[in-house]
């Protein structure tokens, strides 16, 4: 049974008149009568009386009609609502990104992008875990971009004749833990204390943050165990605050908590890590959105290469 044979008897019962009916469908009137035949066999019973001017439903006929009434009604609403979410998926901008850069840093950027852009609509997903996961998102298509810290003494690690990216922002990560009853760090790492000294990190040489490196050439000697592993940057700096161990975190994200004492410094700002806030996009895909958006990052870039090198002494 086909769709258009329910709206062909909907027309015929309309109309009354097979003429009228194959002209209102936009078919032959040869061909109305063999799809309303069609659906007759389909149906096992005939539907049209044709031996009364104008037509007329036989008793089936008649039973049926609400039934394939309700069916087209039903197609066409559903057409509908795939057709909206078909056309909002094209509208919307799906990002990948750290529970961190979500909570700091996209909200602000993205408001700062409205003017220049067409979207209002954003996806950002957290859940992806490490830097594989994500670029594996990007390429297949799941995200639109990535948007993650970037060590700048390492650079891009991945297929550059696949991914390109830009520079948004710069931020430094702060070594900060829960202080002690005397308001003192529990871990001063320039101290080099002995035994394994609790991290509130994924040490996997596979996480997005660029921590490890950096604790393995700073602190080589010292031995750092992984004992939380979240991916949600508020129960994070929970943790923290809580003494369960250390963390690198952002410091626009521990700014009021160092201010107010909830969090102290485990070491010195010399130990803070320096990093770029980059995005990412994937150029197997050439959506008409997505290059729109990725144009207007790159005028931005060019203004503030251009600014910077005004400025440079």
């Amino acid at each position: 049974m086909e769709l258009k044979w329910l709206k062909d008897l909907l027309a015929l019962d309309s109309t009354g008149n097979f003429r009228l009916a194959a002209e209102r469908r936009c078919v032959s009137q040869p061909a109305f009568s063999r799809r309303i035949q069609a659906l007759e066999a389909w149906a096992g019973a005939a539907l049209i009386d044709r031996s009364v001017q104008p037509s007329q439903l036989t008793e089936a006929g008649r039973l049926f009609l609400p039934v394939a009434q309700e069916v087209v009604d039903l197609a066409v609403s559903g057409l509908k609502d795939i057709q909206t979410l078909a056309f909002e998926d094209k509208m919307r901008m799906r990002f990948s990104t750290l529970s961190t850069l979500a909570q700091i840093f996209m909200p602000s950027w993205l408001k700062s992008l409205q003017p220049l852009i067409d979207a209002n609509m954003f996806v950002v997903k957290t859940e992806y875990i490490t830097t594989e996961d994500h670029f594996a998102a990007l390429e297949g298509n799941d995200v639109d971009f990535f948007v993650s810290y970037e060590d700048p003494h390492i650079g891009f690690q991945g297929d550059a004749t696949l991914f390109a990216s830009i520079k948004l922002g710069e931020e430094s990560l702060v070594p900060v833990a829960g202080p002690d009853g005397q308001g003192n760090p529990r871990w001063w790492l320039p101290d080099k204390p002995e035994g394994p000294v609790p991290c509130l990190h994924t040490l996997s040489r596979h996480s997005p943050w660029p921590i490890r490196r950096h604790m393995e050439n700073r602190y080589g000697d010292l031995t750092f165990k992984s004992v939380y592993q979240t991916s949600l940057a508020t129960t994070l700096k929970a943790m923290a605050i809580e003494g369960f161990g250390l963390a690198w975190m952002p410091s626009a994200f521990v700014a009021d908590d160092l201010a107010n004492g909830r969090l102290v410094r485990a070491a010195e700002p010399v130990d803070d890590i320096a990093v770029d806030i980059r995005i990412y996009r994937c150029s197997k895909h050439n959506e008409h959105r997505v290059d729109k958006f990725w144009q207007v990052l790159l005028a931005q870039e060019a203004r503030l290469s251009d600014f910077t090198d005004n400025h440079s002494v």
